[in-house]
């Protein structure tokens, strides 16, 4: 069976004008899982990513890492299948349209940038509508078109590499849950909110054969847990 190595990337800009650039913090979570992976001695035929900067530059620091250290580091092919689902235009287009139901929540709409748990309140609402897929509008995938792309950009993977390869992945959160789902048969809400505690550059594997995805491992992070307390612990 094929291993698939999902790594998530590193911290973005949260809050700031552009989501999709690693912070300082991020670029560090992200050397610090290529050493892990180097002193693990893991080697892999080839990795991939998506080609939102976020992913690519996660990828960058960690290839580099291992070319530099182990000689092996894999070459890198982009494939737009495994970018994230349309975050900010599901907030744009939910979050007007919860305060127009429920004016209560204007307070955490005023605070949705600065203050987490407004912002999460908001956030889970928004998910949830969009899980449903009964009012999408046109620019905004739905999650059943969200789930067959990252399905079909897998078995592409698989199929161009041999049986039994080990493949690195760069990626985000929500197509981590989206393959947590298509392995498990979870539910959408179930798997994605389990995709909310994903930490940045944690480790998440399957296992890919004739019976599809198996969860192996999910949402590892030693290369932090023990780090400087934990502080490079992060979410977004």
């Amino acid at each position: 069976m094929s291993e698939l190595v999902f790594i998530r990337h590193g911290q973005a800009s949260f809050g700031r004008g552009d989501y999709d650039i690693l912070s300082n913090l991020g670029k560090e979570q992200s050397l610090l899982v290529a050493q892990y992976l180097s002193h693990t001695g893991l080697s892999f035929v080839r990795s991939y990513s998506g080609t939102l900067n976020r992913q690519v530059d996660t990828a960058a620091i960690v290839l580099e890492h291992l070319q530099a250290n182990t000689a092996a580091s894999p070459p890198l092919t982009k494939v737009k299948g495994l970018n994230e689902y349309q975050f900010d235009s599901i907030i744009r287009h939910y979050f007007p349209l919860l305060v127009e139901e429920d004016s209560s929540l204007q307070p955490h709409i005023e605070r949705a940038y600065t203050n987490k748990r407004s912002f999460q309140l908001l956030f889970d609402r928004a998910v949830n509508r969009w899980l449903t897929g009964d009012a999408d509008p046109d620019e905004i995938e739905g999650w059943n078109q969200f789930t067959k792309r990252v399905e079909s950009t897998l078995k592409q993977i698989t199929t161009e590499n041999d049986r039994d390869s080990k493949i690195l992945i760069f990626s985000s959160g929500g197509v981590i849950s989206a393959a947590v789902h298509l392995a498990t048969g979870m539910s959408p809400y179930e798997s994605m909110r389990m995709g909310w505690g994903l930490v940045n550059t944690s480790i998440t594997k399957f296992k890919f054969g004739s019976a599809g995805l198996i969860l192996h491992t999910f949402n590892s992070y030693p290369h932090l847990e023990n780090y400087r307390s934990g502080e490079l612990i992060t979410y977004r």
